[in-house]
């Protein structure tokens, strides 16, 4: 068979939700020289077998595509089969010399914005794609002043942030507890979400815990966006990263990425995270109880927007960049009742975050992308 027929083959047996046989056409079809059904059968293997997901690639005529080679460095990393800071610097560099934004995006991330290494790369992607350029605002960190650096510079920086441990966080509340971490993203990150994200906003539901299914309420008047898996690229997988850092967890416990918008006048009434076993029985079937909560601010808002903890009698305002995890639920699975929390409404404008929660077992969003990790 040719690629097209292979390709028609794997969608006839997605429909018939055979998804072993739709996986080996598209396999199939990779080796015959189709590069997205390559990438497609090789992020499919990954998250059970990510050895054979990347010597797979390897094993292709189209492995010196550059996009092929991105994203066969992009499972390596993730799924922690290159540990070389230095390798993984040098490879994101010269994958950006070979035309893939997505590689100097990636490098944005890492870089401090305030460098002369940011903003030679920021440059570069002014040049090869003016539109991402002016869509990401980069031109708020460049100024159009021109950066004497060099990629062998870029390489440098990026090197000793790649693997950089998390800051300490601040303790705010011992009782349930409350942790904040500065300054986990930076303005780059912050916006890169909004922008690329925002398309995906839906009105917020919350769920019906008879059918299990979403519903809008009142409670919950914001718009939110489901990064699922196949919206996933590397910068939301750092932040998979970084969550299940700050809350000792694995990858494969999270739920998938909210990115949540509130206008002015729209809030979120006081609530739970937590679930419960029998009115929520349909949700707690992925992943059992919800046991944390992370939220990321991605704008700082001046007037209203807080985070609140009536229970606790705690604020917390919403500023760009840091990170907010409290605890749901006990060991036993129970829900800690001071966290009970609310988000509430801004008065002039609007409040960005992404929220992540964290689930006692694995979830199918956390098995599909990470496995066992």
């Amino acid at each position: 068979m040719n690629v097209q027929q292979l390709i028609t083959k794997a969608n006839e047996a997605h429909a018939a939700n055979d998804t072993s046989m739709a996986m080996g056409f598209l396999k199939q079809a990779g080796e015959a020289g189709d590069v997205n059904a390559a990438l497609d059968y090789a992020y499919y293997m990954s998250h059970s077998k990510p050895i054979e997901s990347v010597q797979y690639l390897e094993s292709l005529s189209c492995v010196e595509n550059p996009i092929v080679q991105y994203h066969k460095l992009l499972i390596a990393y993730f799924c922690d089969l290159i540990t070389e800071s230095n390798s993984v610097a040098k490879s994101l560099v010269a994958l950006g010399e070979k035309g893939v934004i997505e590689a100097y995006l990636v490098i944005l991330s890492y870089l401090e914005q305030s460098s002369s290494e940011f903003s030679f790369i920021a440059n570069k992607v002014k040049n090869i794609a003016p539109n991402i350029f002016n869509q990401l605002k980069l031109d708020e960190f460049v100024n159009g002043k021109v950066c004497e650096s060099n990629n062998d510079k870029v390489a440098q920086g990026l090197e000793s942030k790649l693997f950089e441990p998390l800051p300490l966080p601040t303790t705010l509340n011992e009782e349930l507890p409350i942790s904040l971490f500065e300054n986990t993203l930076s303005d780059f990150e912050c916006n890169y979400l909004v922008i690329k994200f925002s398309a995906l906003l839906q009105p917020s539901m919350v769920v019906d815990p008879i059918t299990g299914q979403g519903r809008i309420d009142k409670v919950r008047t914001s718009y939110v966006a489901i990064i699922s898996p196949e919206h996933c690229d590397w910068l939301t997988r750092k932040i998979d990263k970084l969550v299940a850092k700050a809350t000792k967890t694995r990858c494969c416990e999270g739920e998938a990425l909210n990115l949540l918008r509130y206008v002015p006048g729209q809030e979120y009434k006081p609530h739970y995270d937590a679930l419960n076993r029998l009115q929520d029985a349909k949700t707690f079937e992925d992943g059992g109880q919800r046991t944390k909560t992370a939220i990321i601010y991605l704008n700082t808002v001046d007037e209203g927007g807080n985070t609140t903890f009536p229970k606790l009698g705690m604020r917390v305002s919403p500023n760009k960049g840091n990170m907010l995890v409290f605890n749901n639920s006990d060991d036993k699975g129970n829900v800690l009742t001071n966290s009970y929390h609310a988000g509430e409404s801004t008065r002039k404008e609007n409040k960005w975050l992404v929220t992540k929660w964290i689930r006692e077992h694995k979830t199918n969003y956390g098995k599909f992308l990470y496995g066992n990790h």
